[in-house]
């Protein structure tokens, strides 16, 4: 059986032999032919490249183009867990604007646009299925979400209707989410925004900074630092004639002032010393 490297070793012979028979001319422009080609599949493969880089970009361009279209449908909806599956289709909307808004459901819809259940109906099923609810515009739904402390004794939970792309975001955030509620915060989300209730303060926590927080939490502020109580420092007199008077020298002498200046002199710088080794004492105790 022929290898490879034999094979290319019997073409490479071959061509010899080929131009070797043939005009030099025709062995030019072959040769000529090769560079043509070999140019324009150059060209052709940085034009492929390109045109892939653009694609790229047009498709990222259109993924978020399409993400944003998406949150913009969705900017009215809800979507409530817990609701029993009595409710018939057609009274599910009035029930809905009767529960979240505390209105009679015979009166006419003023603030739900349309209701329906998500997913199908199978009698096996433990709970209810959720209730996607489209309201008028994005005032009734911040006043739906007002209503979550109350419905809350009732077992029903509201979220707001989010793309596959904002709840892959979320799912990223359920480790923080565990951490932050099992040390005794507050978390929920806000679209894909976690934050936390932190006494009366509502702060955000982006992704593995849960940590930090419960960290810092535990730590809790340094206490305040308390100032020691410092005895008062020995007050030196400074009256010149008091200094005098301690060694020995009166005012009446200060008549030859060759001598009694000199004297005093000495007797202030050996006071001042006195009273800055009391100070140093002071200060290494």
């Amino acid at each position: 059986m022929i290898g490879t490297s034999d094979r290319l070793c019997w073409l490479a012979e071959t061509c010899k032999i080929l131009l070797l028979l043939l005009p030099e001319q025709t062995v030019s422009a072959l040769v000529g032919e090769i560079q043509r080609l070999s140019v324009e599949v150059g060209q052709a493969r940085a034009f492929g490249n390109r045109t892939y880089d653009q694609l790229q970009q047009e498709k990222q361009s259109n993924a978020e183009q399409l993400e944003r279209l998406h949150r913009h449908s969705k900017r009215n909806n809800l979507v409530v867990f817990g609701v029993p599956e009595s409710n018939t289709p057609a009274a599910l909307a009035r029930h809905m604007q009767g529960l979240l808004f505390q209105t009679a459901t015979s009166s006419e819809l003023t603030m739900v646009r349309s209701t329906f259940r998500l997913g199908k109906w199978r009698q096996d099923q433990g709970k209810p299925r959720a209730v996607l609810v489209e309201l008028l515009s994005v005032t009734a739904k911040h006043i739906a979400f007002q209503a979550s402390k109350r419905l809350r004794g009732l077992k029903i939970r509201l979220d707001e209707d989010l793309t596959p792309q904002q709840m892959k975001t979320q799912r990223g955030l359920s480790t923080d989410f565990q951490g932050l509620k099992s040390r005794g915060y507050k978390p929920f989300f806000r679209g894909v925004t976690l934050r936390y209730r932190d006494g009366a303060l509502i702060r955000k926590c982006a992704r593995g900074e849960a940590n930090k927080v419960v960290a810092a939490r535990a730590t809790g502020p340094p206490p305040p630092r308390q100032q020691q109580a410092q005895e008062p420092h020995a007050t030196v007199a400074m009256d010149p004639s008091a200094l005098l008077h301690r060694h020995g020298i009166s005012l009446d002498q200060l008549s030859d002032p060759s001598s009694v200046v000199a004297k005093a002199a000495q007797a202030i710088i050996a006071d001042f010393d006195n009273m800055m080794c009391a100070s140093d004492d002071d200060v290494a105790s």
